[in-house]
């Protein structure tokens, strides 16, 4: 159970909202911020505690009771649209505004788009710039939270989110989308929430983790599982080329907070449903 520690979310999406019912069921007192009201209302409804937040490279808006809180998950990733400048100016004042709050620790969720592709594997000790604007400004807003005198923070770099409605489709399949040839750094959306649920439990504060699954299936065997397990017709693959890619470990994950994958293997999310390819 909590520890009764005071959690709030911002914000409640695909992760944030499972994540916000998983830790409230788990005993944590769970606050959930949306930028809309009808955002709010479905948080509502679901039982939690929920509050219009707006976050935006000009203004911060959002009641005091949102803030009145001991830990701070941040889950708001950058939007392509408005330019990296953006999101690193826009984590710049929440910062500024988390040092007059109560919060004294803070769980960023960030991606491992902050690496640069260097066709091998990537470490949390990897500096190298990274490749789009994205992860550039992901790479900025890391360095401001962690930065902080004011709390402590614990930087958790995904990998591309999968399970329940982000996996390959019938429609999609069918359609004939190429698939390459590249290895795949993903992480299972419930691994996610155990992986936050861990660092909250075992209070590890002032890290940075990368958090993907240990096996790497090359994409297009990942789609020919799925085409097999939906009975549809395999996707065709692009032809061989030069593309440079990355692979995401994840042991510091697992030996600093003992975390075990419950979906290590990525094709685990097919259940079993199909034979392993040769």
């Amino acid at each position: 159970m909590g520890t009764g520690e005071k959690i709030s979310i911002l914000s409640c999406g695909w992760l944030g909202k499972p994540l916000a019912l998983h830790l409230q069921a788990a005993g944590y007192p769970v606050k959930g911020a949306r930028t809309s009201e009808t955002g709010v209302a479905e948080l509502a409804a679901l039982g939690l505690e929920a509050y219009t937040v707006i976050l935006s490279e000009h203004v911060l808006t959002g009641p005091d009771a949102f803030w009145d809180a001991d830990i701070l998950v941040v889950n708001i990733p950058p939007r392509r649209e408005r330019g990296m400048e953006a999101h690193v100016t826009e984590i710049a004042l929440l910062r500024s505004f988390l040092e007059t709050t109560p919060i004294s620790k803070v769980v960023f969720v960030s991606s491992t788009a902050v690496y640069a592709n260097i066709n091998g594997l990537v470490t949390e000790d990897n500096e190298e710039v990274p490749d789009t604007p994205n992860g550039q400004a992901l790479r900025a807003a890391e360095t401001l939270l962690l930065g902080s005198d004011h709390f402590e923070t614990t930087v958790l770099r995904f990998g591309g989110l999968i399970g329940y409605d982000r996996l390959p489709d019938a429609h999609r399949i069918r359609e004939g989308k190429r698939i390459n040839d590249l290895p795949m750094n993903v992480i299972h959306r419930d691994d996610c929430i155990g992986i936050i649920r861990m660092v909250i439990e075992k209070e590890v504060w002032g890290e940075v983790f990368n958090a993907c699954a240990n096996a790497h299936p090359l994409r297009s065997h990942y789609y020919r599982v799925a085409a097999q397990a939906l009975g549809v017709e395999l996707p065709r693959r692009l032809p061989a080329e030069e593309v440079s890619y990355k692979i995401v470990g994840s042991r510091k994950l697992q030996h600093v907070l003992g975390y075990t994958f419950k979906y290590d293997d990525p094709l685990l999310v097919f259940d079993g449903a199909v034979k392993p390819l040769k």
